[in-house]
């Protein structure tokens, strides 16, 4: 029995895990300074709050911890928002990482080429010193450019295990699940913070006007001109938020199409590598040749990566302004 579980062990600290994203997520939270203090900042936030409802005298008092309140779950959502997006980013940092040290690989290879051959003409004397020492300063370009992808993925697999774990281990996505719901326009805009926040001014606002005693002229004027300002912020908010909300449910629909389209350009881009890398097997293309088609084909994979991982920021933004579980909507559109 001790055999058996002492082989276990080795087999689960050897071999990766292909955890889900909801998993991987867990870890993130968990290891997060960002999200520990998000969540602390959000703690105190409800503390305050019924600590100043206890406090309270009056209903002027109240409408003014519910508007404390509502302006910390706002920061709250932004920050909720943010945390998402540094998730994202390193949860398919590896992998991006990966795909550029590639593509610097691939570059570097071509400019030593292109320096090899421009030298050579150079030393038969049919080249000129110009076209070397530019080929010369590409050649240095691009091995600072290997350098930096080299320093980029240690660092992106370091920052992993660090948040996410050792063990895991991300795919590139190349099957995107685009049946996945979205809140409507109407239901950003009843989950709308800064919305909730103008209205409940303009009852502030009112109670302010309507709890003046014998005022001046002066004083009761600035008062209603305060109430007008209110009530006007929010017929403003009305049509710029349902404005805003209309243009980010259009991005991401925009956005899908993109994806769909860069999936079709991969697949023209691989069958350019197979026919190039069959004409090189012939002699009829050149190595140069070959390794520009896989630069073309990885190019096009990364394009992808990055348009899946502002798909899923855009998406996880609306539902983490309409209160839902961002998480869920994660694995669909990753397809686990």
């Amino acid at each position: 029995m001790r055999r058996y579980v002492a082989f276990m062990l080795i087999l689960t600290l050897v071999y990766p895990i292909f955890a889900s994203v909801t998993d991987a997520l867990e870890s993130y939270k968990n290891n997060s300074p960002a999200y520990l203090k998000l969540t602390l900042d959000r703690q105190q936030a409800e503390d305050d709050y019924q600590k100043a409802l206890l406090e309270a005298k009056n209903k002027r008092q109240e409408l003014s911890a519910q508007l404390s309140k509502l302006k910390a779950d706002s920061s709250y959502r932004e920050s909720l928002k943010s945390f998402v997006n540094d998730f994202i980013d390193t949860y398919f940092a590896v992998v991006e990482a990966q795909l550029t040290l590639e593509m610097a690989q691939l570059s570097s290879q071509v400019a030593q080429i292109d320096y090899n051959e421009k030298k050579d003409l150079y030393d038969k004397g049919i080249g000129t010193l110009q076209d070397l020492k530019s080929a010369s300063a590409t050649l240095i370009e691009t091995s600072k450019d290997l350098d930096a992808a080299t320093l980029t993925l240690e660092q992106a697999k370091r920052d992993f295990e660090a948040l996410i774990g050792a063990n895991v281990k991300v795919e590139e996505p190349t099957q995107i699940n685009f049946n996945f719901s979205l809140p409507t326009v109407d239901q950003l805009m009843d989950k709308s913070l800064t919305l909730a926040m103008a209205r409940l001014n303009v009852q502030i606002a009112q109670m302010d006007l309507d709890g003046l005693v014998n005022p001046s002229q002066y004083t009761k004027s600035y008062y209603e001109r305060n109430l007008k300002k209110a009530q006007a912020d929010v017929q403003s908010y009305l049509q710029s938020l349902r404005k805003s909300y209309e243009n980010q449910l259009q991005t991401i629909q925009n956005t899908v199409k993109s994806i769909q389209a860069q999936m079709e350009k991969i697949e023209v881009a691989k069958l350019q590598l197979e026919t190039v890398q069959k004409n090189f097997a012939a002699g009829v293309a050149s190595e140069r040749d070959v390794l520009n088609a896989k630069l073309s084909h990885l190019n096009a994979r990364k394009t992808l990566l990055t348009q899946v991982k502002s798909l899923l920021k855009n998406v996880c933004a609306v539902y983490i302004d309409t209160e839902q579980d961002f998480s869920k909507v994660l694995s669909t559109i990753l397809g686990e």
